[in-house]
């Protein structure tokens, strides 16, 4: 309980605190967006290079971490893309959007703050296995679906080129490799620079969290209830849950099986409403849930966290 109290509400707190400063006029969207890159492409990246450096790099190689995270990522997406056409009715690019925030979870600006803070720095390298395998393959699937639904030249080709490139100007994903050749090669990063980094990366949480909270200050709430009920009871609900099973099944130690269920257990990543936004698909709906599994992730996360992490 004490962990609830400690770690999980006080991340939440900050995220409210953040969306009642947007309400409010507080803090204009040209601030939020500014903080946004600030943790971005500086803190968050900071926090990764000297978490993931220091910590037992060759743990990645036990692939039933990855297959713990992507078959229950890759099963329901797919059975939210297909059961999304008969229960409401959406286009395929819809579909995919819908099957991603099912998916999907805020493994950036929340996760990764977070199981560092609940778990230490040894919880880092499964967070970024679970990094890796959202931004690079589900978004790639999902933006694969929208191309060929909107009939786009270019095709597999331009989505290719779309998610590598995205990949490569990806900070958090650029800091993270930095991050496992060093731990790799077993370099320390010198005093006075990994004094700096660790600084910076210290600011990563609060900015993250407040960043959010003011993003989703600025979107529609109301769109698509029903829609956005069913994806949220996926989403955090059924997601943790398979995670939990397949990861157990497996035998992982029980600081991986708590990274990935806390994980899963995390709102929709915002990354869902740029893709819909940038594609003019499902957008209203898109901002909606994303800000209502926040809001509905209090409590489904500080469950979690009772459960794997306890006092």
């Amino acid at each position: 309980m004490q962990a609830v109290f400690t770690i999980a509400l006080p991340f939440f707190a900050l995220i409210f605190t953040g969306y009642g400063a947007g309400r409010a006029g507080l803090i204009p969207q040209s601030a939020v967006s500014g903080l946004s890159v600030f943790v971005f492409y500086f803190a968050l990246p900071a926090l990764l290079l000297t978490s993931v450096s220091q910590a037992p790099v060759r743990e990645l190689a036990d692939l039933r971490l990855l297959v713990a995270w992507l078959v229950p990522s890759l099963v329901l997406f797919s059975l939210v893309f297909l059961a999304c056409r008969p229960l409401f009715r959406t286009s395929r690019a819809e579909r995919a959007v819908q099957a991603l925030a099912a998916t999907f979870s805020n493994v950036g600006f929340v996760g990764l703050p977070l199981v560092v803070v609940a778990l230490g720095s040894q919880a880092v390298l499964p967070a970024i296995i679970v990094v890796l395998v959202d931004t690079v393959l589900m978004i790639a699937i999902a933006t694969a679906i929208i191309e060929l639904d909107q009939g786009r030249s270019g095709g597999i080709r331009q989505v290719v080129s779309t998610i590598g490139s995205g990949v490569i100007r990806n900070a958090v994903i650029v800091a993270s490799v930095i991050g496992l050749v060093l731990g790799a090669k077993e370099w320390s990063i010198p005093g006075p620079l990994f004094s700096y980094l660790e600084l910076l990366g210290g600011a990563a949480a609060p900015a993250a969290l407040f960043a959010l909270g003011a993003t989703l200050a600025s979107r529609p709430l109301g769109e698509g209830m029903g829609q956005i009920g069913f994806i949220i009871a996926i989403k955090l609900v059924v997601h943790p849950l398979m995670v939990w099973l397949l990861a157990t099944m497996l035998g992982l130690p029980p600081l991986w099986i708590a990274v990935l269920v806390i994980q899963a257990s995390l709102p929709i990543a915002a990354n869902v409403y740029v893709l819909a936004q940038r594609y003019q698909t499902y957008v209203a709906p898109a901002s909606s849930v994303i800000f209502w599994s926040t809001a509905v992730s209090v409590l489904t996360v500080s469950l979690v966290m009772l459960m794997v992490v306890g006092d």
